[in-house]
């Protein structure tokens, strides 16, 4: 019994002495837990009794020193992204209002086509300026052409005189003003043009378009009966004295002076033609004048005519006097 303790406490001692990481070592170290589990060791054949040799500690393997892995970055949060705000309405771009047509600059152009690239650019702002007008209803048109076109002829007008200003004696500058003349009668730089016209070209034989002009009584000119009678006086075209004759004739009132116009036509002029006789002479346009003047004018005796009724008895005109006559002129052709 003793020997059998003492193989016991043996086997205790060389668990304690063994190294705690030897396999053999922990294998053998599950006799004590055996004893703990309540075995009987008495009815277990005793061993002999050789104390074992203690087995050699291997040397332990180096262990791989174990690299620190590399810290990753942390992932820095992505930035947010800003709102898309609405982006703002653009406000509707109105169209420009067009802007009045000036004259492009004309550097090395005669002054004959300087004037002539004035009035066309002028002509092309007023046919614009109709246009417009002519697409609003009712008087606004109107009204709103002629609030318009001053400044226009304002600008055409300055441009014009500002070419015969530089160009002295130019022979072009008669015409520029005979335009401005003619088609902005009444404004300022009409109202202007006529009074250089006649203070400084009243020799020019051209004139004569002006008279023609001027006999139809559409030109809102003031003292047009006194520059038709300087024309008479002072020009020395036979031509334009003739047509100045016929326009004063036309547009006087005094019908006594009338009749003395074409009466001096007649005798003076009746050989000469104008544009403004339609083809016929002076003396054949003063005759038919004279006769209209004297017998179909308000208040003047019509004169007498024959002819025959529907029945055909012949009657005159004459024949009715005093009583209220009712004529129809009619034709067939």
């Amino acid at each position: 019994m003793q020997m059998r303790w003492l193989l016991v406490l043996g086997c205790l001692l060389i668990t304690a002495c063994s190294n705690p990481g030897d396999e053999t070592s922990q294998t053998k170290s599950s006799t004590p837990a055996q004893v703990a589990s309540g075995i009987d060791y008495l009815d277990v054949t005793p061993a002999p009794d050789v104390t074992p040799a203690p087995e050699e500690k291997k040397p332990e393997a180096p262990k791989e020193e174990t690299k620190p892995e590399p810290k990753q970055e942390e992932a820095k949060p992505e930035p947010k992204q800003e709102e898309a705000k609405p982006e703002p309405k653009q406000e509707e771009t109105k169209p420009e209002p067009k802007q009045e047509e000036t004259k492009p600059e004309v550097t090395d152009a005669t002054p004959a086509e300087q004037i002539k690239t004035i009035i066309a650019v002028y002509s092309k702002a007023q046919g614009s300026l109709m246009t417009e007008a002519r697409k609003m209803p009712g008087n606004e048109g109107r009204d709103f052409y002629f609030a318009k076109l001053p400044a226009l002829q304002q600008k055409c007008g300055t441009d014009l005189n500002a070419v015969v200003a530089a160009n002295a004696d130019n022979p072009a500058n008669f015409d520029a003003i005979m335009w401005v003349t003619m088609n902005m009668a009444g404004a300022e730089a009409g109202t202007k043009a006529m009074d250089t016209l006649f203070e400084k070209y009243i020799d020019n034989e051209k004139m004569a378009n002006l008279c023609g002009v001027l006999a139809q009584g559409r030109m809102p000119v003031k003292n047009v009966d006194e520059k038709l009678e300087q024309l008479i006086e002072e020009s020395p075209h036979k031509a334009v004295r003739a047509s100045a004759t016929m326009a004063l004739a036309k547009t006087v009132k005094d019908e006594t002076r009338a009749e003395e116009l074409y009466e001096s036509l007649i005798a003076n002029y009746g050989d000469l033609t104008s544009s403004m006789t339609r083809g016929k002479t002076f003396k054949e346009a003063a005759d038919n004048a004279l006769f209209q003047l004297k017998f179909l004018s308000i208040g003047k005796v019509a004169p007498d005519i024959e002819g025959e009724d529907l029945d055909g008895v012949a009657f005159k005109l004459s024949d009715y006097r005093g009583k209220v006559v009712v004529l129809d002129f009619w034709g067939d052709w």
